[in-house]
């Protein structure tokens, strides 16, 4: 099972590496995607710790790494749908694919969950893994909880509709008609002919004597 959450985690990587133009991209993508080495560097200790231990310390490790897996998955996911540079933004393709996952969509989220898991096992079994990769994932975790949060509270529940983005969103949820300007400038609504142009004043003529 190790060994297929390093494939998933690597070929996450890859598709981060892969991109050549970041505009639009959300931030903390950017930010989580320099944690990417140091969970396929604690599962590959992980891996080699297991298949030296006896069988007991493997069923010991099978319920963590089964939620480290399930993570995984819906992390590549996540960038899987979120780095190509084609189609709609970014950051809309991002809000569709953290509410497909639901609460815990976040790709900080999801993220900072591998990360404890690897913690856990790290501290169950003190041996997984040398110090330093061990003071690694603290500062790891630490960076991830003190990120901004990507999404607000409560988008796994918002209505499609939802707008986190800047600039106006103007939704009609009736069967008329809906007239929107989010210019400057006149807008006229109405049934019927209407005739718009310029008034100019000036000045009358006078005529000569």
């Amino acid at each position: 099972m190790i060994s297929a959450i390093i494939s998933i985690i690597d070929a996450t990587n890859q598709v981060y590496e892969a991109v050549k133009d970041q505009a639009g991209l959300p931030t903390n993508f950017k930010k989580l995607a320099t944690k990417l080495p140091l969970i396929s560097k604690l599962l590959e200790d992980a891996e080699r710790y297991v298949k030296a231990a006896d069988t007991a310390t493997e069923t010991a490790f099978t319920p963590t790494l089964e939620d480290c897996k399930a993570q995984a998955i819906q992390l590549q996911d996540l960038f899987e749908k979120v780095m190509p540079e084609e189609g709609e933004s970014r950051w809309d393709r991002y809000v569709k694919a953290a509410r497909t996952v639901g609460k815990g969509g976040r790709v900080e989220d999801l993220v900072k969950g591998i990360l404890d898991d690897l913690q856990l096992l790290a501290t169950r079994f003190p041996e997984v893994t040398i110090p330093r990769t061990k003071e690694r994932l603290a500062k790891a975790i630490e960076e991830v909880t003190k990120m901004e949060p990507s999404l607000p509270d409560g988008f796994e529940d918002a209505p499609a509709f939802a707008h986190f983005g800047s600039g106006a969103q103007n939704n009609n949820m009736g069967g008329g008609s809906q007239y929107n300007n989010n210019s400057t400038g006149n807008q006229n609504n109405g049934p019927g002919q209407q005739y718009i142009g310029t008034n100019h004043i000036g000045t009358p003529s006078q005529s000569s004597p």
